[in-house]
């Protein structure tokens, strides 16, 4: 019995030594993405034209993939739909990339419309919470989100130009502090594991 477990111990803690000995690689992505993220930060409107270019793109790759997807479509009726959403999925993206600027006020629209529906689905969900503790902190975010999203459609010129920017500013921004924290905690645990 205490050899089995022995092997099994020294089986986690060789595959955590692996997962952790590559720590570095962590570190060096958190900061390349908060580097991102306070270029993005600092030139909003630009990383709103990004965003919005690389969603043509992913749109019209996408129409691409869904047309190659006809030939292996079985029946008159997945041809078909296969075959308009190819269709419509590369317009859209060519009109994105022909438009810019409308695209980025259709995507700012649909931000702000995803924003202030998640705020609805907060203030539900924070009232059927409401009778345990911390129900407030989930109206609270409600509130907030019901908020920005009015912000946004109050102020639709100015929101197109770099609603799109500062929240990829911001997903960077928090995706390369966590990488960072996770790369300096796996240095950590390596060390601890190979000294």
């Amino acid at each position: 019995m205490n050899t089995l477990l022995a092997s099994a111990l020294a089986e986690t803690n060789a595959q955590v030594s692996r997962v952790t000995s590559n720590w570095y690689w962590y570190v060096i992505a958190g900061a390349i993405l908060l580097l991102g993220g306070f270029m993005a930060m600092f030139k909003p409107v630009v990383a709103s034209l990004t965003v919005e270019t690389m969603t043509a793109m992913f749109f019209i790759v996408g129409g691409i993939l869904q047309a190659i997807q006809l030939f292996r479509s079985s029946g008159a009726g997945a041809f078909i739909w296969s075959l308009l959403l190819g269709i419509l999925f590369i317009a859209l993206g060519v009109v994105l990339l022909r438009n810019p600027i409308a695209g980025l006020f259709s995507l700012t629209i649909v931000v702000a419309s995803l924003v202030g529906a998640f705020g609805i689905v907060k203030l539900v969900y924070a009232f059927k919470l409401r009778p345990l503790s911390g129900w407030v902190w989930m109206l609270f975010s409600g509130l907030i989100s019901l908020l920005l999203a009015f912000l946004i459609f109050t102020n639709m010129a100015a929101s197109a130009a770099i609603t799109l920017g500062v929240l990829l500013a911001v997903e960077l921004i928090s995706s390369g502090v966590w990488m960072l924290l996770i790369g300096f905690s796996f240095r950590k645990v390596y060390k601890e594991l190979t000294t």
